[in-house]
C-alpha cells in the first residue's frame, strides 16, 4: 500500500484547486457575452467568397431537414407559433358573439394578453434555461452536454397545456371570457416565446457553425403549417365546434415537446450520428 506523504497531499489539493477553478471559470462563461458594435452597422463589408457561401445557404436546409435534432427544433418553432395563430383566427368569430359581444376594437384589444404572456416568457426562458444548464455542468464536473438545457421546458410543457385545454374548453362551453385571455391566451403566448428559444438554444449548441439554416429550416416548417391552416381550422370548427381543431394544435404542439423526453436521453447518440457530416466545418 502506498503512504501518501505531506507533500504528495498537498500537490493533490493543488491540482484539485486547479481543477475547481477552471471549471468555474467554464461555467461561468454561459450567458456573458454581449454583440459587437460592428454587428449593428447599416453597411456591412460583403465576404470575399460570398459566392459560395450563397450557393452553401441555398442547398444546405434542404439537408438539414433529415438531421433529427435540427427537424424536432423546427417543430417546436412551428408548434408555439402556430397555436397562436389558430387563437388569432378564430378570435373574431367568438369573442364578437354573444355571450361575449365584443366590438371590433374590443377584440384586438384582447391580444394584449398574447403580449403580456410573451413578454414574461421573453424576461424567463433564456436565463431559466441558461442557469439550467449551468447547474447542470457543475453536478457534471463541468464538462457541459447540450442536452442539459432542455429539461427547463418542462416548466413552459404545463403551462402549454393548461392554455390550449383552457382555451379550447373556454371556447367550445363559453366560459368567461377573462378565463379564456388570461389563461387561453396568456399562456399561449407564454408559450410562444419560451419553447422555440430553448428548442432553438439546442439546436444551436449542438451545430453552432449552422445556426441560421437552422432558423430557416424552423420557419419553413412553421410558415407550412400556418398556411394550410387557414384551409382547415374554420371549416372544421363549423362542422364540429371549436374544442375539436383546439385538440389538432394541442397535438401538434405538445407532441413534438414531449418528444423533448427521448431527446434528452438519446440526443447525444442523435449528434453521434452527425458527427462526421460536412456542415460542422463550416465558417461562421
Amino acid at each position: 500500500m502506498e503512504i501518501e506523504g505531506p507533500a504528495t497531499h498537498n500537490i493533490r489539493n493543488k491540482v484539485e484547486t486547479e481543477q475547481l477553478e477552471s471549471i468555474e471559470q467554464r461555467t461561468n462563461v454561459l450567458g456573458t457575452g454581449r454583440p459587437s458594435k460592428s454587428q449593428f452597422k447599416l453597411w456591412q463589408a460583403p465576404e470575399p467568397t460570398w459566392k459560395s457561401f450563397l450557393l452553401r445557404d441555398i442547398i444546405s436546409p434542404f439537408r438539414l431537414f433529415i438531421f433529427p435534432i435540427i427537424f424536432w427544433a423546427g417543430l417546436n418553432v412551428a408548434g408555439p407559433a402556430n397555436i397562436l395563430l389558430f387563437w388569432n383566427l378564430t378570435e373574431s368569430a367568438i369573442l364578437s358573439a354573444p355571450p361575449y359581444n365584443f366590438s371590433p376594437s374590443s377584440v384586438g384589444y384582447s391580444n394584449f394578453a398574447f403580449v403580456v404572456g410573451g413578454l414574461t416568457g421573453l424576461a424567463t426562458a433564456g436565463p431559466f434555461s441558461d442557469w439550467i444548464a449551468v447547474q447542470a455542468t457543475e453536478r457534471n464536473n463541468g464538462i457541459r452536454e447540450a442536452e442539459m438545457r432542455l429539461p427547463a421546458l418542462i416548466p413552459y410543457f404545463m403551462f402549454t397545456v393548461v392554455g390550449i385545454v383552457v382555451g379550447g374548453l373556454g371556447y367550445d362551453q363559453l366560459w368567461d371570457w377573462p378565463v379564456v385571455l388570461v389563461v387561453g391566451y396568456g399562456f399561449s403566448g407564454l408559450c410562444v416565446t419560451t419553447v422555440p428559444t430553448i428548442a432553438i438554444a439546442y439546436a444551436v449548441d449542438c451545430y453552432k457553425p449552422i445556426s441560421g439554416e437552422i432558423m430557416v429550416v424552423a420557419t419553413v416548417i412553421k410558415n407550412t403549417c400556418g398556411f394550410v391552416m387557414s384551409y382547415w381550422v374554420m371549416p372544421l370548427a363549423a362542422r364540429r365546434g371549436f374544442m375539436v381543431p383546439a385538440m389538432v394544435e394541442f397535438a401538434l404542439t405538445i407532441g413534438p415537446m414531449a418528444l423533448g423526453l427521448p431527446i434528452y436521453f438519446f440526443g447525444k447518440r442523435l449528434r453521434i450520428l452527425t458527427r462526421n457530416c460536412s456542415v460542422h466545418g463550416y465558417a461562421g
